[in-house]
C-alpha cells in the first residue's frame, strides 16, 4: 500500500511578497527543488526517504565505496546537500583558546572545502563536546542556509559565499535558554518564513518560562509572529517541525518541553490542536503520512506510569485531540530521540536502547523487532528499497524491509560515537561521525532519481478572500528611545493563507504604554522613554493583533530600582528577580528572621503572579503549601494547621502592621487540611530598593538576563551586589551555601564565586581554557561593587576583546587597579549589557546598575 506524500517542506505554494520594513517587492519565482538533493536533515520531503536508486549494499571505512572523508567535517550535527554543496555545523579548532562554532561548506563531490563562517559561543553551558548539535536548513528557494548555535545565535547565510546576511542572538533578544545537556533545535523553512523553537524567557507576559516557536521573514530577520506552549515546561527539547497540508489547510508540528504535540498554522502561528502524552519534554521528530502524524517519547506517559510510546495522531482534529484524535500508542517502546520512518505501511522506529521496532501504521501492532545495538540516536533512512542506519556506538547496518521487519543486507562496526543521521544525495550517502564524515557511493554509477509522490496541496487561497485574521509585524522589536518602527499589518483567511498588507488608512492602532503610532503605520517612541514598554494594537473591523516594543535609551543608563520594579524591557529579569525593599528586609531580618523570608517569598508570588490574593495549599501539583514551609525552612515543625498558625501568625501579623499583607486567613477543611490564605497589601518602596534574584524559582537561580541591544559594545558596566547566605550545620565549609553574582558585559561575564571564593572572567562557562579566575576572598552581607569593561578592536586581521574587571567594598574607595583582566581572542565583537548569578542556596541583590560608553572619563580605566 503506497501512501501520498503530504510533507511539504519545500513544495507549497511561495508567499510572493517579501516584507521588508513598509516596503513590499516581489520576489522571483522559486526555482525547482533538486529531488536529489537533501535540504534539510530529513531530507526532501522531511520524512528521511529517498527516491534515489542504484545505492550501494555494502562499504567499509578502509575504501569499499568510499568516496572520500573529512576529519575536519566530523560531529553531531547531520548534515545537509543543497546545489551541489554539503552543508554541516561543527566545532572550530577544538581545545583551543580560539574554538568556536562554524558553519562550513564543502564540495558535495569531491569534499574540498569552500567557506566556513565561524561564530563564537558566548554565554552557555553547552560543553564543547556538544556543540554543532542542531543542524542546518537550506532554503532551495534562494540558496540561503540557516543554522542556529548552541548559544542561541541564529542566522542566515549566502549559501554560495559563506557570507552572514542577517544574525539574532536568540539568548539576548529572547530569552532562549541554552544548558549543559545541548539541546539545541532545529530551524525549518516555510514560504518566507524560517521558523525556530526552544524554551524562552522573556519579558512582560513572556516572563514566565515556556516553550515557545518563532517565525522570521527568512530575507530580513524581521520576527512575524509570536507563539506559546504552556508555561513553565519540565525540559528544552530538540523536535525539528514536520509540515504538511491536511484537509486542504498548512500546519507546522512538534513536540514541546511541556510534553505536548502541537499543530499550529505556519503563517500565522494559529494552533489549530494539541496533544497532551507526556509529563517531560518531546525530543523526537514527528514524521506526517497523509493525514496522520507517528511520533514518540522516551518519558512517563500522562494516564498511567508506564514510560516511553510511540504513537499515531489523527491531524483532521481541531482542539485538544488527546482523547479523540489518538489513533493507537504503544506504551513501553522508548522512541525519545529518534524520527520514525514510515514505508509504505509500517513503521520502523528506533527507540533508545537501540532496538528497531517495525509496527503496523494503521494498527500500531507491532509486526517484529531488530538489536542494532545500545543506543539510539541519529534516526533511520530510506532509499533504493533499503533502511540505513547507524546506533549511537557505531554499529551500521544497511536492511530491507522484509514480512517479518527487516533482513540485514550490510553491517560493521565503526568503533566511534555517532550522534547524527545518515542522509542520501545524488548517489551518495553521507555519514557523520565523532570524528570524521564518510561520503560512501559507487563512482562508476550515475545517480538516478524516481518520481516523488504527488504533494497534498492547500485550498486554493482565491476560495476564500475573506480576511479573518491580522498580524502585526514586527510581532517584538527593540528601540532605541526617540526612534521610530514601522509597523505593517497582513491579512490572512480562516485557512492562514495570506492575503494583502492593509494600507495605514485601513488600520485602527492604539498603544497601551508609552509612544504614538503615526498616519503612516510608524510607531514613535518618545525620547524621554526609559526602559518602557508599549503595547501596539491594530484593528480592522472585529480583527485584532498586537505586537510589544521595548524602549529602551541611549547609553548612558542609571538604574536605582527605588521604584521598587525590576525594568519591564529586562530580558530573563521578572519572574526570576523582584523589586524589594532592602531597608524593610534588613530591618525585619534581624528583628524577626521568619517575617522577612515570608516578604521575600509572598512578594515574589504577588509580583509574578499579579495576584490581589493568594491561596497557599497543597491540593494542586505544585504542592504551594510545601514549597512555602521548605523556602521559611518549617517543614518538620508544620505537620498540621494549627502547628503553622502558631508559628506564622507572628510573623503575618508584622507584615500587615507594616501594610505588606492586608489580611490572613487560615482556611483548612477536611480535604484541605491546611490552607492559607492572605490578601495583598497597598505599601510601596519607601526605603533603598533593589532588585533580589530569589531562590524560589528552582529552575531559575542559575539564569542570566539582559536590557539592551546586542548590537552595543565597547561600554563599562557596573553594579553594586550583595549575597546572603545560607546556614549549613552539617557542613564545615562556611562558602557551601554562598551564590555566584555576575554582571554582564560584550558577552563576557565577571562573576564572584561564592564556593570557591574566585573572581573569574568567561565567555564560554564550561569551557576549559575560555575563562580566566584569580583567587578573591569576599564576604556575605556586604555590598560590594563590580566593574566590567571590554573593550574590541582588529589586531593582525584578528577581533581582540581586552577585558577587565574589578570588585570593591562599596563603602571603599574605587582601587585604581582592576582585579583581574583577560584579553580573548576571537573576541566578540558586540553584547548587551546583563545581569547573572547563581540563587540555587541565598538570595542576591543588585542596586545601582550603571552602563556608560567606555571614553567616559567618569567610570573609565584608571
Amino acid at each position: 500500500m503506497q501512501w501520498r506524500l503530504t510533507r511539504t517542506w519545500f513544495g507549497l505554494i511561495a508567499l510572493l511578497l517579501v516584507v521588508t520594513g513598509t516596503a513590499v517587492a516581489d520576489t522571483p519565482a522559486p526555482k525547482p527543488a533538486d529531488p536529489m538533493d537533501w535540504p534539510m536533515w530529513r531530507g526532501p520531503e522531511g520524512n528521511g526517504i529517498s527516491r534515489e536508486k542504484n545505492l550501494v549494499t555494502s562499504w567499509s571505512p578502509e575504501g569499499e565505496n568510499l568516496l572520500w572523508k573529512s576529519e575536519e567535517l566530523g560531529g553531531r550535527s547531520t548534515p545537509i546537500v543543497l546545489n551541489g554543496k554539503l552543508y554541516t555545523l561543527v566545532r572550530h579548532m577544538p581545545q583551543t583558546l580560539e574554538e568556536c562554532e562554524k558553519v562550513i561548506c564543502v564540495d558535495a563531490a569531491t569534499g574540498q572545502k569552500l567557506w566556513e563562517n565561524t561564530f563564537n559561543a558566548f554565554l552557555t553551558d553547552v560543553p564543547d563536546t556538544r556543540v554543532g548539535w542542531s543542524s542546518v536548513v537550506g532554503d532551495p528557494a534562494t540558496g540561503h542556509i540557516y543554522a542556529l548555535g548552541v548559544c542561541g545565535y541564529f542566522q542566515c547565510i549566502d549559501g554560495e559565499t559563506g557570507q552572514t546576511i542577517w544574525s539574532r542572538s536568540l539568548s539576548e533578544e529572547y530569552g532562549l535558554l541554552t544548558t549543559y545537556g545541548g539541546r539545541t533545535n532545529f530551524p525549518v523553512v516555510f514560504d518566507n518564513l524560517v521558523i525556530i523553537s526552544g524554551v524562552i524567557v522573556g519579558w512582560g507576559e513572556m516572563a514566565r518560562p515556556a516553550h515557545r516557536i518563532l517565525a522570521f521573514d527568512k530575507s530580513t530577520g524581521q520576527q512575524v509572529w509570536f507563539q506559546s506552549t504552556k508555561p513553565l515546561p519540565e525540559d528544552t527539547t530538540y523536535s525539528t517541525p514536520a509540515v504538511t497540508v491536511v484537509n486542504g489547510v498548512a500546519q507546522i508540528i512538534f513536540g514541546a518541553g511541556d510534553g505536548s504535540m502541537y499543530g499550529f498554522q505556519p503563517r500565522t502561528g494559529k494552533q489549530i490542536w494539541n496533544y497532551d502524552v507526556s509529563f517531560r519534554g518531546i525530543n523526537t521528530a514527528p514524521v506526517v503520512i497523509g493525514d496522520k502524524a507517528i511520533c514518540g517519547h522516551s518519558e512517563e506517559n500522562l494516564d498511567d506510569t508506564r514510560m516511553g510510546a510511540l504513537f499515531a495522531l489523527d491531524l483532521t482534529k481541531p482542539g485538544n485531540i488527546t482523547k479523540e484524535g489518538e489513533l493507537w500508542r504503544n506504551k513501553e517502546q522508548f522512541i525519545g530521540k529518534c524520527a520514525p520512518l514510515v514505508v509504505n505501511d509500517r513503521v520502523y522506529a528506533v527507540d533508545d536502547g537501540g532496538i528497531m521496532f517495525i509496527c503496523d501504521l494503521k494498527t500500531g501492532k507491532l509486526v517484529g523487532k531488530t538489536k542494532l545495538g545500545t543506543m539510539g540516536r541519529g534516526s533511520p533512512v530510506y532509499g533504493d528499497g533499503k533502511i540505513y542506519c547507524c546506533d549511537a556506538t557505531g554499529r551500521w547496518y544497511i536492511f530491507e524491509p522484509s514480512d517479518k521487519g527487516v533482513k540485514k543486507v550490510h553491517s560493521l562496526r565503526l568503533d566511534v560515537e555517532v550522534n547524527a543521521s545518515p542522509i542520501i544525495s545524488h548517489g551518495r550517502i553521507y555519514l557523520s561521525t565523532e570524528t570524521a564524515l564518510y561520503c560512501i557511493g559507487n563512482k562508476d554509477v550515475t545517480p538516478e532519481v524516481g518520481p516523488q509522490p504527488a504533494l497534498a496541496k492547500e485550498t486554493p487561497v482565491e476560495d476564500d478572500q475573506t480576511p479573518a485574521q491580522l498580524v502585526l509585524t514586527p510581532v517584538e522589536a527593540l528601540v532605541t528611545s526617540g526612534q521610530q518602527q514601522p509597523l505593517q499589518a497582513l491579512l490572512y483567511n480562516s485557512k492562514g493563507q495570506f492575503l494583502k498588507i492593509a494600507s495605514p488608512e485601513e488600520v485602527k492602532f492604539t498603544v497601551a504604554g508609552s509612544g504614538t503610532v503615526n498616519e503612516a503605520g510608524h510607531f514613535l517612541s518618545p525620547a524621554t522613554a526609559q526602559f518602557e514598554a508599549a503595547i501596539v494594537t491594530a484593528n480592522i473591523g472585529e480583527l485584532k493583533a498586537t505586537a510589544r516594543i521595548r524602549q529602551v535609551p541611549a547609553l548612558p543608563w542609571s538604574l536605582t530600582f527605588d521604584s521598587g520594579e525590576v525594568p519591564v524591557t529586562g530580558i530573563g529579569l521578572r519572574y526570576r528577580h523582584i523589586g524589594l525593599d532592602f531597608d524593610l528586609w534588613q530591618d525585619l531580618k534581624g528583628k524577626n528572621p521568619l517575617a522577612a523570608k515570608a516578604l521575600i517569598f509572598l512578594s515574589t508570588q504577588f509580583a509574578n503572579f499579579d495576584r490581589p490574593a493568594l491561596k497557599i495549599d497543597d491540593s494542586t501539583p505544585a504542592q504551594a503549601w510545601t514549597g512555602f514551609r521548605r523556602y521559611l525552612g518549617l517543614i518538620e515543625q508544620t505537620n498540621t494547621q494549627a502547628e503553622a498558625q502558631a508559628l506564622l501568625d507572628p510573623a503575618l501579623a508584622v507584615l500587615k502592621d507594616l501594610g505588606v499583607i492586608a489580611s490572613w486567613s487560615w482556611t483548612g477543611t477536611d480535604a484541605i487540611p491546611t490552607q492559607l490564605t492572605i490578601a495583598k497589601g497597598t505599601r510601596k518602596t519607601t526605603g533603598n530598593g533593589a532588585m533580589c534574584k530569589i531562590t524560589t524559582i528552582p529552575k531559575g537561580t542559575r539564569s542570566q538576563g539582559w536590557l539592551g541591544s546586542p548590537a552595543l559594545n565597547n561600554y563599562i558596566i557596573q553594579a553594586d551586589v550583595y549575597a546572603t547566605k545560607t546556614i549549613v550545620a552539617e557542613t564545615a565549609d562556611p562558602n557551601a551555601k554562598v551564590p555566584d553574582i555576575g554582571i554582564i558585559n560584550q558577552r563576557y561575564r565577571l562573576e564572584l564565586m561564592g564556593a570557591s571564593q574566585q573572581l573569574k572572567l568567561y565567555s564560554w562557562y564550561p569551557h576549559d581554557q575560555k575563562y580566566y579566575g584569580v583567587s578573591f576572598p569576599w564576604q556575605t552581607e556586604t555590598w560590594y561593587t563590580m566593574k566590567l569593561k571590554v573593550v574590541t578592536s582588529t589586531v593582525d586581521g584578528k577581533l581582540v576583546s581586552k577585558i577587565a574587571g574589578k570588585v570593591w567594598k562599596r563603602d571603599e574607595a574605587e582601587p585604581d587597579a582592576w582585579s583581574i583582566e583577560w584579553t580573548d581572542s576571537p573576541g566578540n565583537s558586540a553584547g548587551s549589557p546583563g545581569l547573572a548569578g547563581n540563587s540555587k542556596d541565598a538570595e542576591i541583590f543588585i542596586d545601582n546598575l550603571i552602563v556608560t560608553p567606555a571614553e567616559n572619563a567618569q567610570l573609565s580605566a584608571k
